[in-house]
């Protein structure tokens, strides 16, 4: 039992979160603002389990790196939010909390549905040829090996178009509150749902639900309880049915018991035991890679033909008795660890004043509805870092880049990223 370790794990968060009001208070965003965000699911997918592995399992290791990153992320925050206060021009206040008044930008609704509509279509035909080699995952026999194939590239425009899309026919039809919009909206979310069912996909399912909330949020509309209740509710049922599905003959007979005790272990337990198991490994028996797991393809031109993918290398290290290979998301903080040691704390300095900016540029365009639902997809590809690496993160940004461009006008955009990068908003 470490219960200073666990003590500091929990501390760093409050104080973190402590750190990070300034900056969401100064911007409008709120609970909404990225930082905001990413700080809560580092908490649950990193920080509780982290306290708890000191605590029940004297592994200190998890509690003590997750506190020292949280912390680097929340001082990066503050200060970043310091200089834009001192940096800020005159205006910059008003364009934050107000958004670019309406005669410097096109209307609020102004957007090209063909080309929202058609990166979705894009998306899905990008994926037919590996669904007409594996099936379609919830009605294949082996649904976990069906699902385990539909998930490299060619799954990541999908990823990026769909929610991008649904949050644009949510946003319009609380805005528009007209019938047709509202029919929309709900047909975009049910075909949305229908859709990553059939993939048997848990993350894709949790996901949408948390860019339609984050959509709502940054758009100004209060979500009502029922509205969060009833996306937490879908959210909830996709993410414990599919785990349920995937693992049927596992689960039959103690369903509820076996849904519990999965649930828990792959939301709160399995990111920090991944990072345990990098830290045992890493250095003990294996040199940190030095950044090279983000360029493994040319690893060998640095003269390191050993870089593997990390994901499937720590996985046998964590289910030594499965035979059936597997992969482990190492998530940002793993990578840190694994190619820098405690050198990559360096990274989520960098990460903090990162996020600091994204939230100024998303409060300054909130009134567009592809600036909504490209900052709420956004700010939901951060905040999943827990799980998403550096180059998969890159790879969503570019293509929520595509996205935006393609989805409607710029109208200014270039303009505000500038004054956003000199810190004058």
């Amino acid at each position: 039992m470490n219960v200073a370790a666990a003590a500091a794990d929990i501390g760093s968060m409050i104080v973190a979160a402590w750190l990070v009001r300034p900056a969401a208070r100064r911007t409008g965003l709120g609970i909404w603002h990225p930082a905001i965000v990413w700080l809560a699911l580092e908490i649950v997918f990193f920080g509780a389990g982290a306290a708890i592995l000191a605590v029940t399992e004297d592994r200190s290791g998890p509690a003590i790196y997750v506190a020292a990153a949280i912390l680097a992320f929340g001082l990066s925050v503050a200060i970043g939010d310091r200089v834009a206060r001192a940096r800020s021009t005159p205006s910059a206040p008003e364009l934050i909390l107000e958004g670019r008044p309406d005669g410097d930008r096109v209307a609020a609704d102004s957007y090209r549905p063909l080309a929202v509509v058609g990166l979705v279509v894009i998306g899905l035909a990008a994926l037919v040829p590996t669904l007409l080699e594996v099936g379609i995952p919830f009605l294949a026999g082996d649904i976990t090996g069906a699902r385990t194939e539909v998930g490299g590239l060619d799954l990541q425009l999908l990823r990026v178009a769909l929610p991008a899309a649904v949050v644009v026919a949510v946003v319009r039809a609380v805005r528009a509150a007209d019938h047709r919009s509202r029919v929309i909206a709900t047909l975009a979310v049910v075909l949305a749902v229908v859709g990553e069912l059939a993939l048997a996909s848990r993350y894709l399912s949790a996901e949408l639900a948390a860019a339609i909330l984050l959509g709502l949020g940054l758009a100004r509309h209060p979500v009502p309880g029922r509205v969060l209740a009833l996306v937490g509710a879908m959210a909830a049922v996709l993410f414990v049915g599919v785990g349920i599905l995937r693992a049927y003959d596992q689960a039959a007979g103690r369903e509820l018991t076996f849904a519990l005790e999965r649930t828990v272990n792959r939301i709160v337990l399995i990111q920090p035991r991944t990072l345990d198991a990098l830290q045992r490994a890493i250095p003990p028996d294996q040199p940190f890679f030095d950044g090279l797991t983000w360029i493994r393809r040319i690893a060998p031109w640095f003269g390191r033909d050993d870089v593997p993918n990390l994901g499937y290398w720590i996985y046998p290290r964590l289910f030594p008795d499965q035979a059936t290979p597997g992969y482990a998301a190492p998530g940002l903080l793993g990578e840190a660890w694994a190619n820098l040691g405690w050198f990559g704390l360096a990274i989520f300095a960098a990460l903090g004043l990162l996020v600091e900016r994204l939230g100024a540029l998303i409060a300054m365009r909130r009134r567009a509805t592809v600036d909504v639902a490209a900052g709420a997809v956004l700010v939901l590809f951060v905040a999943r870092t827990h799980a998403v690496g550096l180059d998969g993160l890159i790879v969503l940004v570019a293509l929520l880049a595509v996205w935006r461009i393609a989805a409607g006008p710029l109208d200014g955009l270039a303009r505000d990223v500038g004054l956003v990068l000199r810190w004058r908003s």
